[in-house]
């Protein structure tokens, strides 16, 4: 039993509708979750969509495909509803489904969607000219379970930090930090933290001489110095959320290696690198509204120039099928320019994925490196712990703006979705504590057909959601689903427990040696499910609470 009930239906309903003499392209049947929860699991407007086609009307049809369809296993029955086909999961079906999960220790819903494709995902890599804030926190945890997502579904997932070193941001920050070490203001445009302070510091110790060096000079040591000592903070930082990086890549690296001038040349091959102003352009051959500088007419490079060496780096260099980049939302405009570049370099724009995702609110502090003013990751961390930064962070989609509440992030009560999925996960523990407290001894193998209270079987159709939830997010990149999913299972959890508090008999623990055995074997699949679907977003799944 593969458990993917929802792939199993689609096929039966395709094999159903050719029975009816449809040939050629099948429509789109819009077979998903049953909206009224009353009328099935799945439906399928199979009637409205095939009345055209089959010039009958669609009531009909629908009585007809749900007359002849037939879902392996015995999985769900199927009844016509008004030109839809509704889909209820069986009985049977769900008990066994319970004895396949509880068997499998957590690998319940792994497909191999990715079929070992090599994909890079670049994530959290903002300037290392300060600490991470809040709002760099999201991208660090959305990035991080989009990894965790695609690694469980069979893909071979490089985690990656782009370190910008050579770009007029990290030169105000070395500027910056040479002004310090000289007791002077930083200059214009450059970073007034308490940290650029600490920096000036400890590269007067660790590197001598370094204040008796004219600017010139100077400035590139310590940009490097101040940067490695940020990369450092940064990965700190981030391991305190459970996110680890396999590479940290140095912007400079790409022009030691000579990867930017090669992409130019060849653009400029392709008629798409032009030359005006005494600058370098990037753009259509025949078209310069869109055009964007690529060397500054002082011979400086520009953001793009790195990143056109990063294209071939990461495409042709390395060879990664796919790249998804993660971005703040204000790089919106910056994503048809990369993808033009990955065209015109000759790859599948296509290949290149960009996700952007929206701000981060708190009622205190405002985000701004230069000035030192801003609400630090670490501050976060502090205040509410590693597991709220990130269900919080991960609890909407990456498109809506995120207003943290901290006071709702340490409640300990059901109103707080952290406790309230991780203490559905401490009670499926402790069930099984008590049941060897109670019974000595407990059948080795369980008699799931025992469990037949509707709350029980609840349980057992929310993991019949769980591959669904798995392909969706991992084929959309959409790892915000699974705390959704993860909502739904601690609720038929929860209710499930609660039975027991009403009525003594419809407890996990009783006296009945093989129901208890049967209903410990639905605790560990939902325990195990809801494990896996917490380690997915990085958050523990705590025995105790």
């Amino acid at each position: 039993m593969s458990g993917g009930v929802r792939d199993q239906i689609q096929q039966a309903l395709v094999d159903a509708v050719r029975g009816l003499g449809v040939e050629g392209d099948i429509p789109d049947l819009e077979l998903g979750r049953a909206k009224v929860a009353g009328r099935g699991d799945y439906a399928s407007s199979a009637g409205l969509k095939l009345a055209r086609q089959l010039r009958q009307d669609p009531k009909a049809i629908a009585v007809r495909v749900a007359e002849t369809v037939t879902v392996p296993e015995g999985a769900a029955s199927a009844q016509a509803d008004n030109g839809y086909v509704n889909f209820r999961l069986t009985d049977g079906w769900l008990r066994r489904l319970v004895a396949h999960v509880a068997s499998g220790a957590g690998r319940y819903g792994a497909r191999d969607l990715g079929r070992a494709e090599r994909l890079q995902v670049e994530f959290g890599s903002v300037n290392p000219t300060g600490p991470l804030h809040i709002g760099h926190g999201r991208g660090v945890t959305l990035g991080d379970s989009i990894c965790r997502l695609l690694t469980f579904t069979g893909h071979q997932v490089q985690r990656e930090y782009y370190v910008n070193s050579d770009n007029t941001q990290t030169r105000r920050f070395g500027a910056s930090v040479y002004a310090r070490l000289h007791g002077v203001e930083p200059p214009e445009g450059g970073y007034t933290g308490d940290y650029v302070k600490e920096l000036a510091e400890m590269a007067r110790h660790d590197l001598p001489g370094i204040g008796d060096l004219p600017e010139e000079e100077a400035e590139p040591k310590l940009r490097m110095y101040a940067i490695d000592r940020m990369v450092d903070r940064i990965k700190a930082t981030v391991a305190r959320v459970n996110v680890r990086y396999d590479e940290w890549y140095y912007e400079n690296r790409l022009w030691e290696s000579g990867l930017p001038q090669a992409a130019i040349d060849r653009l400029r091959e392709s008629g798409n690198i032009k030359e005006r102003e005494g600058a370098l352009w990037f753009g259509e051959p025949d078209d310069e509204e869109e055009d964007r500088v690529v060397i500054r007419a002082n011979g400086q490079p520009t953001y793009f120039a790195s990143d056109l060496g990063y294209l071939l780096n990461r495409f042709e260099q390395r060879g990664f099928n796919r790249v998804v980049e993660v971005w703040a939302a204000d790089h919106h405009g910056y994503v048809p320019r990369m993808k033009s570049a990955v065209a015109a370099l000759g790859f599948d724009e296509q290949k290149l994925v960009v996700i952007l995702h929206q701000m981060v609110n708190l009622k205190e502090g405002k985000m701004s490196k230069r000035a030192g003013r801003f609400v630090t990751l670490d501050e976060l961390i502090d205040r509410v712990g590693s597991d709220a930064v990130r269900y919080f962070y991960l609890l909407r989609s990456p498109d809506t703006t995120i207003e943290f509440d901290l006071e709702l992030a340490v409640t300990q009560g059901n109103e707080n979705p952290v406790y309230y999925a991780q203490y559905a996960h401490a009670r499926l523990t402790n069930v099984e504590g008590a049941a060897k407290e109670r019974h000595s001894q407990l059948p080795e193998n369980a008699n799931v057909g025992l469990l037949t209270q509707p709350w029980e079987l609840d349980v057992a159709r929310q993991l019949a959601f769980w591959p669904d939830v798995i392909e969706d997010a991992t084929l959309l990149l959409e790892p915000h689903r699974i705390p959704y999913y993860v909502h739904d299972l601690a609720t038929a959890v929860h209710r499930f427990y609660h039975a027991g508090n009403a009525q003594s008999d419809h407890r996990v623990v009783v006296d009945d040696v093989a129901l208890t055995r049967a209903r410990l074997e639905l605790c560990r699949a939902a325990r195990h499910t809801l494990k896996t679907a917490l380690d997915l977003m990085g958050v523990s799944a705590p025995e105790r609470m």
